[in-house]
């Protein structure tokens, strides 16, 4: 297929670049609202006016660009609360909480809130998230409400970068609360999805600690199946970062992957039925969001769930494989949702590393030189890593300073016994059953303790990964503009090559 082939069947390849765009520049756009709309309008009603002539794509392109602006200017001009003033708030705990020294930390949501030192002051409804720091002797659980009395702290004030990422994730406050400070509780008043998927998680890690496998195995399954990593060994997370597979340990685009792959092949026998390929998928993608609840819906849970959701309609829908829309189309309705993701690293890493799947791996594949069959799998795993990693380098090299390089040998070992090992998990915390409790245990545990002991080799190693690598965000631009180049060039070199044997063969 040719390029502008391509281009034409992945309308959202023009529509994200404009729209992000406009998010990006909002930022230095001081107009008023009311003119930014109305040059939105505008623009859509020409492009309507000329759809059928030349320059249709430019007034929407134009349409788009200043759409990205006011969704952009909607989510940041919210009501924010004072800081720096005492108050009495009522907030719901929307994370498990991660214990910090003296403090367990967590997201919550503040409902409502009322001023203490200003006479007179009644409640205010708001929807604002914070960072909810709670001492230690304080218990809490997830989809819990609070009553308490203290102030919001500005989560950062210098424009740091930790300060950014949290603003990209709607946190722009901070919460210390004592045990003095909680005047009441609310248990089970917060929101059902909040509270649903908290104890659906709860109920998995329960069933995960019933096996009989060590401790660090028992929380890096836990990690792997339900998305909870509170007691998941701290130099143990700090090897899988350092070797590049810190990817595994949260829920995302692989672990739904894996559980998309399970699901194909659990009710492939249902298209023997009538009806039975409309059951077939109605039932993987049951499974992909019971697996998101399961995980806590967690971000990265929740966008892998929806675009292998599209991935899987398209499959059903018999639409011509174009992956690409499929992650372009993703990304556009969750900016569209909330425009700040696009300053969220998991985010950036998350599409890019897709995109550059989509690409490179099939060009890499098909140099390889493997001709077994068990060879071939392994292979393709290095590939497939690798080609993640083309995309990832230069954001990885940007905000780490760090380029692993061992991850290249070792992600396909990693790979397999973490697919292994969900498949597993998955298996005994939906038919645990107690005869089988021992089976479950040896198979789980030797898959894990496989995987640990490799991360834990490698990152002693000494090529494990390269430090104090140099990379500002214009250098990471630039990579990618010489990467997106590059893309070009093969693709049209293909299409040159396509036409010129076409020609000779005619």
């Amino acid at each position: 297929m040719q390029l502008s082939d391509k281009i034409d069947i992945t309308p959202f390849a023009r529509i994200l670049p404009f729209f992000a765009a406009g998010i990006l520049a909002f930022r230095y756009v001081t107009a008023p609202d009311w003119l930014i709309v109305a040059a939105a309008v505008i623009g859509y009603a020409v492009a309507w006016r000329q759809r059928k002539g030349s320059c249709r794509w430019w007034t929407v392109a134009v349409a788009l660009f200043f759409s990205g602006i006011l969704v952009t200017a909607v989510s940041a001009r919210k009501e924010a609360m004072p800081r720096g003033e005492r108050l009495a708030m009522v907030l719901e705990v929307g994370q498990n909480p991660v214990s910090n020294g003296r403090w367990r930390q967590t997201v919550a949501r503040v409902g409502a809130y009322r001023p203490l030192d200003s006479a007179g002051s009644g409640w205010r409804g708001v929807d604002e998230k914070v960072e909810l720091r709670v001492d230690t002797a304080e218990r809490i659980a997830v989809g819990e409400q609070l009553y308490v009395v203290g102030y919001l702290n500005p989560v950062d004030t210098a424009g740091s970068r930790y300060g950014t990422l949290m603003r990209s994730r709607g946190i722009g406050a901070r919460v210390y609360v004592r045990g003095d400070q909680v005047i009441s509780r609310l248990p089970g008043n917060g929101r059902r999805a909040t509270r649903y998927a908290a104890a659906l998680q709860r109920w998995a890690v329960e069933r995960i600690h019933r096996l009989h496998v060590g401790e660090r195995e028992q929380e890096l399954l836990s990690a792997l199946i339900a998305g909870d990593k509170r007691n998941l060994d701290r130099r143990l997370k700090a090897d899988y970062s350092k070797t590049g597979v810190a990817h595994i340990l949260a829920v995302s685009g692989l672990h739904m992957g894996f559980v998309l792959v399970i699901a194909n092949l659990l009710f492939g026998w249902t298209v023997l039925l009538r009806y039975g390929h409309v059951a077939k998928n109605v039932l993987v993608i049951s499974a992909l969001w019971f697996y998101a609840v399961m995980a806590g819906l967690s971000p990265s849970a929740v966008r892998a769930a929806l675009m292998l959701s599209a991935a899987q309609l398209a499959l059903a829908c018999s639409v011509p494989g174009n992956g690409y829309n499929v992650v372009l189309g993703a990304a556009t309705l969750m900016l569209a949702a909330n425009p700040f993701y696009l300053y969220d690293l998991s985010f950036q890493l998350s599409f890019m590393a897709v995109l550059s799947i989509l690409f490179f791996y099939p060009r890499l594949y098909r140099r390889k030189l493997c001709r077994n069959r068990i060879a071939d799998a392994v292979c393709s795993s290095v590939l497939l890593g690798a080609a993640a990693q083309i995309g990832t380098l230069p954001l990885v090299a940007w905000n780490f300073g760090n380029v692993p390089i061992i991850s290249l040998i070792i992600n396909p070992l990693v790979i397999l016994t973490a697919f292994l090992s969900v498949f597993t998990g998955i298996l005994w915390v939906l038919f645990a059953f107690p005869g089988l409790s021992a089976v479950f245990s040896a198979v789980a545990g030797a898959l894990l303790q496989a995987q640990n002991g490799i991360v834990t080799w490698a990152a002693g190693t000494p090529v494990a990964s390269v430090s104090g690598v140099r990379f500002d965000g214009y250098g990471a631009a630039a990579a990618y503009v010489v990467l997106a180049a590059l893309a070009v060039g093969l693709k049209w070199r293909e299409d040159s090559r396509k036409e010129y044997f076409g020609g000779v063969a005619r």
